[in-house]
C-alpha cells in the first residue's frame, strides 16, 4: 500500500466540540493506530464548547490567537505553540479574532497511567481544615414534610453533614422556611387563617419532624423571628437596585378578573413554553426551566379556574444575560449531576431571560426600592438573600466566626448546597448571578448535590394536591432509623423512585432484622459462648482471613467514597453497609470449621476477631445514616470514647482485645413501640426532677 495524504478540506468539516472539525486518524480501512488526530477550525468570535474527556491531548496551534481556559486558569495561544493538556481538565479555547479563523491539530491518547487520580490522603489534607456550609432549600410551610421532601435535601444534607464530622471536618448545616411564598396564602385561604399562621403553624411542624427523623441543623431558620433577615434582605436588594442591576420595565402581567388578582407561582397553571408538560408559574417541575407567567400557554386561575387576561405592568425585573460569563465560568468548577449540568448547558445555549424580582401582592416582604413600595420580592430572589441572613444567624453562634462572610467570601470555606431538580436552576443560575452582582467577592457553593422526584403509587408527591405521605405521621409509627434507611437506600438520587409503605417493612424486615440484627446476635453468642463475652485478640491468619480483610478495605473505601459531595449517594452507601454485613455472614459461615478443632483455636480467634473488625466498621460507616444504631453498636462493642471522634484509619483497626461486648439479646433496632416507651420514660424522670 502506499502513503495517504490527508488535507485540510472545507467540504469534509463538521460540528463537534461547537466548531468546525475534520477526522484524520484512524482512517477507516487503512490504520487504527493507538492515538486519533483531527484538525480543528474556530472561526471568528466562536469558541468550543466547555468539556473534558480522559484521553490526553496535544494541541499544535497553525493558524491564528486565542485564549484557552483550563480549569479556572487562561492563557493566549498562537502561531507555533504546542499545548499538553492532561486527562479529566475542564477546557474551552475561544477566538477573540474578529477576521482570521483559528486552526489546530489535535493529537489525543489513551494513557492509564495518567489516570491515577490524587491519593485520597493528599486531597484530604488539604481539605481538613476548611470549614464547610452545608444548605438544604427551605421547604415551603402550607403542610407538613412528607416523605419526598426528607428523601431528598433534608436527610441527604444531615448524611453528609454527619460524614463530615467523622472526617473531623468542621462543619454546619442550614436550613429553614420559606414563609413568603405565596403557596402559603393560597393554603390560609383554603383553612380560613392568615398568612402569617398557617406559615408558623406548618413551619414549627416541620421543625418537629425534623427533629422526629433525627435531622440535626445548626441554624433552623423562621425569618419573622430572625434578627437579620429582613435587614439583609433589605440590604440585598436597595443595592442591587441603587447600583443599576436591577431594571424598571413595562411587561405583561397576568390578571384574573374573577378573583381580582395577579396571578404568579400558586395561583396560575397551563402549560410549560419550553416543554409543554403541564407546570406552575415561575418554573416547570419537569423540564426545570423559568417562565414568566405570561408566556405560559393555557394559563388559568388556580382559584377559579377562569383564563386570565393580559395587563401592562411596571415591574422590577434582573436581567440574567448580563452575568453568563460568569456563569459560564462557574459552570465549568462547580460539581452537579448530568441532569442539572444539562438543564444549565441548555439554558446557556439560549438569550438568558430577565427575570421578575416584584409582583402585586399583599404577601411576601416588601420590595425596598423607591417607586415600588407596593410591591412585594419576588420570594425565589429573596432566598438568595434569606441564605446570607440564615448564614448571618449562624455566624452569631459559632466561636470564631463573626460574619456571613467568614463563610461565603473566604478561602477557607466552601458552601455545599443540597436541593430538589425543580428548584435547580434557581440555585445554579439565579442565585450565582444575583450573588454576583451584590458581591463579587462572594463564592458560590462548590458542589451542587440535587435529587429527584420521590414518586407516591406513580406521581409526584404534591402538599398542595394532598398526593403525600406526612413525615410526621409516619414517624409517629416507624422509628426513624428505619424510615432514615429505607429512604437512604431507595431515595432519587439521579432518576425517580417510588415510596411504598409494603417496601418499607420489607427492608426493615429484610436487612435490618434479617440480615444485620441477626449477624450481631450471633457473633455476639459466638464472643460469650467461646470468650467469655471479651474481644479475642488475632492468632495466626489463614489464606481466606487475609482477603476478607482487604475485603474490608475496599468496601470501607467505596462506603466512604460514596458519602464525598462530589460521588454522594446515600444509596451506594447503603448498598455498601448491606455488602458488608452479607460479606460478614458469608465469612462466618466459612470459618466455622475452625470452632470445631481446639489445635486450630488461633485460627478461630482471628475469625471471630476479624468479624469483630467487620462490626466496628459498620458502627462507623453507617453512623451517617443510621446514627442512634451506630452509637448504640458502639457501645455494644464495648467501644469507649466517642464515635464521633474515631477516625478513618486505613486498614480498618481491630477492637482492643479484652473489651467486654454487650448481652446478646441486644435490640439493635427498637421499634416504635420501644422507642415511645423510652421517651416517657426520660419525660417522666425529667418531670420527677
Amino acid at each position: 500500500m502506499t502513503f495517504v495524504v490527508q488535507s485540510l478540506d472545507s467540504n469534509k468539516l463538521s460540528n463537534a466540540f461547537d466548531v468546525l472539525c475534520q477526522t484524520l486518524y484512524p482512517i477507516e480501512g487503512v490504520v487504527a493506530p493507538p492515538f486519533g488526530s483531527a484538525w480543528f477550525v474556530v472561526e471568528p468570535g466562536k469558541k468550543t464548547r466547555s468539556h473534558n474527556h480522559h484521553e490526553a491531548e496535544t494541541w499544535f496551534v497553525f493558524k491564528g490567537k486565542g485564549v484557552l481556559h483550563q480549569d479556572g486558569e487562561a492563557r493566549e495561544v498562537q502561531v507555533g505553540d504546542v499545548i499538553y493538556l492532561p486527562p479529566f481538565g475542564e477546557h474551552t479555547l475561544i477566538n477573540e479574532d474578529s477576521h482570521e479563523d483559528l486552526v489546530f491539530l489535535t493529537v489525543y491518547w489513551e494513557d492509564l497511567k495518567l489516570l491515577r487520580l490524587q491519593p485520597k490522603e493528599e486531597a484530604a489534607k488539604q481539605v481538613l481544615e476548611k470549614r464547610v456550609l452545608i444548605t438544604a432549600t427551605p421547604p415551603t410551610p402550607n403542610g407538613d414534610l412528607h416523605i419526598g421532601h426528607l428523601s431528598g435535601p433534608y436527610l441527604g444534607a444531615d448524611i453528609y453533614r454527619r460524614s463530615l464530622l467523622l472526617e473531623g471536618r468542621p462543619v454546619h448545616y442550614l436550613t429553614g422556611v420559606d414563609d413568603h411564598q405565596n403557596y402559603v396564602s393560597f393554603k390560609a385561604s383554603h383553612v380560613g387563617e392568615s398568612a402569617r399562621e398557617t406559615a408558623d403553624r406548618f413551619g414549627h411542624r416541620m421543625k418537629a419532624t425534623l427533629d422526629a427523623a433525627q435531622v440535626e441543623t445548626d441554624v433552623f431558620a423562621f425569618p419573622q423571628s430572625s434578627a437579620h433577615y429582613f435587614p439583609m434582605v433589605e440590604e440585598f436588594f436597595s443595592t442591587l437596585f441603587r447600583e443599576g442591576k436591577l431594571v424598571v420595565r413595562d411587561a405583561p402581567s397576568l390578571h384574573c378578573e374573577t378573583c381580582d388578582e395577579y396571578l404568579f407561582d400558586a395561583f396560575v397553571r397551563g402549560r410549560c413554553p419550553h416543554c409543554s408538560e403541564p407546570s406552575g408559574g415561575g418554573v416547570c417541575e419537569e423540564c426545570g426551566r423559568p417562565n414568566d407567567y405570561a408566556d405560559l400557554l393555557e394559563p388559568h386561575c388556580n382559584r377559579c379556574g377562569s383564563p386570565p387576561i393580559l395587563r401592562i405592568t411596571r415591574r422590577l425585573y434582573f436581567p440574567l444575560e448580563a452575568y453568563r460569563d460568569q456563569l459560564v465560568a462557574y459552570h465549568q468548577r462547580v460539581s452537579m449531576n448530568p441532569h442539572m449540568r444539562l438543564l444549565c448547558e441548555s439554558m446557556l445555549t439560549e438569550e438568558l431571560p430577565e427575570i421578575a424580582i416584584s409582583h402585586f401582592s399583599d404577601w411576601g416582604a416588601p420590595v425596598p426600592c423607591e417607586g415600588f413600595e407596593d410591591q412585594r420580592l419576588y420570594v425565589w430572589a429573596e432566598m438568595a438573600a434569606g441564605y446570607l441572613a440564615a448564614t448571618q444567624e449562624l455566624a452569631d453562634k459559632t466561636p470564631g466566626v463573626s460574619s456571613w462572610r467568614d463563610f461565603w467570601c473566604s478561602d477557607d470555606a466552601e458552601v455545599v448546597q443540597f436541593f430538589g431538580f425543580d428548584n435547580g436552576y434557581f440555585h445554579a443560575i439565579l442565585f450565582p448571578a444575583l450573588f454576583h452582582a451584590f458581591d463579587p467577592s462572594i463564592r458560590p457553593p462548590s458542589s451542587f448535590v440535587v435529587n429527584e422526584f420521590y414518586l407516591l403509587e406513580g406521581k409526584k408527591f404534591s402538599t398542595s394536591r394532598l398526593h403525600v405521605v406526612w413525615g410526621g405521621d409516619l414517624l409517629s409509627e416507624v422509628a426513624a432509623e428505619r424510615v432514615r434507611f429505607h429512604l437512604a437506600l431507595t431515595g432519587p438520587e439521579r432518576s425517580r423512585t417510588s415510596f411504598s409503605r409494603e417496601a418499607l417493612d420489607d427492608t426493615v424486615k429484610r436487612e435490618l432484622l434479617g440480615e444485620w440484627t441477626a449477624w450481631l446476635r450471633g457473633l455476639t453468642s459466638v464472643v460469650f459462648e467461646d470468650f467469655d463475652g471479651a474481644v479475642p485478640a488475632t492468632g495466626l491468619w489463614s489464606e481466606g482471613q487475609e482477603q476478607f480483610y482487604y475485603r474490608l478495605q475496599q468496601l470501607d473505601n467505596e462506603v466512604r467514597e460514596a458519602y464525598e459531595a462530589v460521588t454522594f449517594s446515600p444509596q451506594r452507601a447503603a448498598r455498601g453497609l448491606c455488602e458488608l454485613v452479607r460479606c460478614a455472614r458469608r465469612f462466618c459461615a466459612e470459618q466455622q470449621h475452625w470452632r470445631r478443632l481446639k489445635e486450630r483455636r488461633d485460627d478461630w480467634r482471628t475469625a471471630v476477631a476479624l468479624e469483630l473488625t467487620a462490626a466496628r466498621q459498620l458502627a462507623l460507616l453507617s453512623a451517617p445514616i443510621l446514627p442512634a444504631f451506630a452509637e448504640r453498636l458502639w457501645r455494644h462493642l464495648g467501644e469507649e470514647g466517642s464515635l464521633w471522634d474515631a477516625s478513618g484509619e486505613q486498614p480498618p483497626p481491630f477492637l482492643t482485645a479484652g473489651l467486654s461486648l454487650g448481652a446478646p439479646e441486644e435490640t439493635f433496632f427498637p421499634d416504635i413501640d420501644e422507642r415511645i416507651a423510652i421517651e416517657r420514660e426520660g419525660q417522666s424522670l425529667a418531670a420527677g426532677a
